[in-house]
């Protein structure tokens, strides 16, 4: 099972630690009033419940609120807690595998509705389709507030069976579906031939554990087919790891350009600290490229367009990125939570802040421009200019344009 958590997006993440068992923090705080404040009502509070395993639930609950009331008191919509079936999802994501039965859910109108299915896996073998309406799951009734249960329930041991009633459009009655759950690989990057012409689309859903190696065979797939460029689609990308992204911006630019990105340190500590593009031990491919990005392009992707873009290595096509610039440490706990605290912010290359500003397209496209024409717009600029012999920044400076281009569909088939 694949599902994307409503507001859920990877961001640029750093590095995992421990807390609980062995702290890997200091903590001078002693017994503090908010522990206090919950042993008093656990203990004291007329209406606590008396069963002892609802009493562990009020507990967890206490704990739960009392946990996002502090960092909703921080503004900093990027500082979450997770609770365990969260930060399971969370780290499935990055991970690429894990045991399910192979959907993607999109959150619809109150209800929970199936986006996408995993070709080859035990939903679409039993004919689970885009658009059902997961009604049940294992007996129990289920709707978008409960989509943290439903993915706990979803997901499980590989051999492990789970039972679901789906609702189908224009079927009147309901579908009892028994389906065992199976290794479910989420394949970040995802490689095609552009029809009619000689450039490859190499598209990056996330920057996870398995980005780089996929990435890597998607170039040599692309050099087998003879293409003449690449378009890189990270349209909504939501980010991962940093240093998939350091890797990703080495498999186009040499290592001795420069940084990949800097980190706008702590204020107690100040100045920057530059990360290095990550280079494997061949050369980066030098084929032409343009990058495709949308408002839903953000953090780590953010960072590998701007980083691009700024060793004029690749031109941007498409919208304003989403503009998150701030990198998360993750902090796991014992019982399977996580938290996640910015920590700093990262820059491109030349300096420029990504938070809240965004990576602006050298060439704007216009998302309302689906359905107008044929095609993919987005996909139509990028080969415009490829055909046109523009692929870098300069190269668009020396065809004259001076500002950024609006590409319509009508130019793109200039």
């Amino acid at each position: 099972m694949v599902v994307l958590l409503s507001g859920f997006s990877a961001g640029i993440l750093v590095e995992r630690l421990v807390i609980d068992g062995d702290r890997s923090f200091t903590d001078t705080r002693g017994d503090s009033d908010l522990d206090t404040v919950a042993g008093v009502i656990e203990e004291n509070y007329l209406y606590r419940p008396a069963d002892a395993g609802a009493r562990e639930k009020f507990r967890e609950e206490l704990e739960r609120t009392a946990i996002e009331g502090m960092l909703a008191s921080l503004d900093d919509a990027y500082t979450r807690y997770l609770v365990p079936v969260e930060a399971a999802v969370a780290s499935d994501q990055l991970d690429g595998e894990y045991g399910g039965v192979g959907v993607t859910l999109q959150p619809a109108h109150g209800l929970l509705v199936v986006a996408r299915i995993t070709p080859d896996s035990p939903a679409s073998r039993a004919g689970v389709a885009a658009g059902d309406v997961i009604q049940r799951v294992d007996g129990q009734p289920v709707d978008e507030e409960g989509e943290p249960t439903l993915i706990g329930d979803l997901r499980g041991p590989v051999g492990s069976n789970v039972e679901l009633l789906i609702q189908r459009p224009e079927v009147t009655n309901p579908i009892r579906l028994s389906l065992t759950r199976e290794t479910i690989i989420v394949h970040p990057v995802s490689f095609e031939m552009i029809p009619a012409t000689s450039y490859a689309r190499i598209r990056i859903d996330i920057f996870g554990d398995r980005t780089t190696d996929e990435l890597d065979e998607a170039i040599a797939m692309a050099g087998t087919r003879g293409a003449t460029g690449i378009v890189l689609d990270l349209r909504g990308n939501g980010g991962g790891w940093v240093t998939s992204a350091q890797e990703t911006i080495g498999r186009f630019v040499e290592a001795n350009e420069g940084p990949a990105l800097l980190e706008d340190a702590d204020p107690e500590t100040g100045g920057e600290y530059e990360l290095p593009i990550l280079n494997p031990e061949r050369a980066p491919t030098n084929m032409p490229i343009v990058v495709l990005v949308d408002r839903n392009t953000a953090s780590a992707a953010e960072i590998v367009a701007g980083s691009l873009h700024d060793y004029d290595r690749a031109l941007i096509v498409g919208e304003q990125t989403f503009g998150k610039g701030s990198v998360q440490r993750i902090f796991d706990f014992d019982d399977g939570a996580s938290l996640r605290v910015t920590v700093a912010e990262w820059i491109t290359p030349n300096r420029s802040r990504i938070e809240d500003a965004g990576i602006g397209p050298d060439v704007v496209v216009d998302s309302a421009a689906y359905g107008t024409t044929s095609g993919d717009p987005f996909i139509r600029a990028a080969t415009s200019m490829l055909e046109s012999g523009i692929s870098r920044p300069t190269d668009l400076a020396a065809a004259g344009e001076a500002t950024a281009l609006r590409a319509t569909p009508a130019a793109a088939e200039e």
